[in-house]
């Protein structure tokens, strides 16, 4: 038992020795912030930046993601390559989504507000059987009014 506790016990300051004696970040380590986000901090005092792409404002709750760092086709929160339905109206409420192009069926304990189409080609649509309720073409969403049974995403 004291073998096994003496291991730990020098293991640990072994640890804590190199923790300590470990050199802080240089200036090169640093993040350097994207033109948009360095702009924005020499426009609005109290920035924090948390990397090249992203700065927040604690005391606004601002919050600030550089453009370059946005997927272009994402939608929402509808990812980059994806459809998705919505339960609540303006892309809101619970998600489904499906990163394959298919005729996907909506469980009746779904309800479909709003659909997003997250792909830079084709469209998709909400339907009640073969009858199209809203069309989201590529990189834009569409809310969504009726009982939808299916959405359809064509390429």
């Amino acid at each position: 038992m004291r073998k096994y506790f003496r291991a730990m016990l020098v293991t640990l300051v072994a640890v804590v020795a190199m923790l300590v004696s470990a050199p802080a970040a240089s200036a090169e380590e640093e993040a350097v912030p994207r033109a948009d986000i360095a702009a924005m901090m020499d426009a609005v005092p109290g920035g924090i930046l948390i990397d090249a792409d992203h700065a927040v404002w604690p005391s606004t709750g601002l919050e600030m993601t550089s453009s370059a760092a946005v997927t272009p086709y994402s939608v929402g929160s509808c990812a980059t390559g994806s459809v998705c339905a919505f339960s609540s109206a303006n892309l809101g409420g619970s998600k489904l989504s499906w990163s394959t192009c298919n005729t996907f069926t909506i469980s009746s304990s779904f309800t479909v507000r709003s659909i997003a189409d997250a792909r830079s080609t084709g469209y998709l649509q909400a339907r009640n059987g073969t009858t199209i309720l809203a069309t989201a073409n590529a990189g834009a969403s569409a809310n969504v009014f009726g009982t939808v049974t299916n959405v359809r995403c064509v390429s």
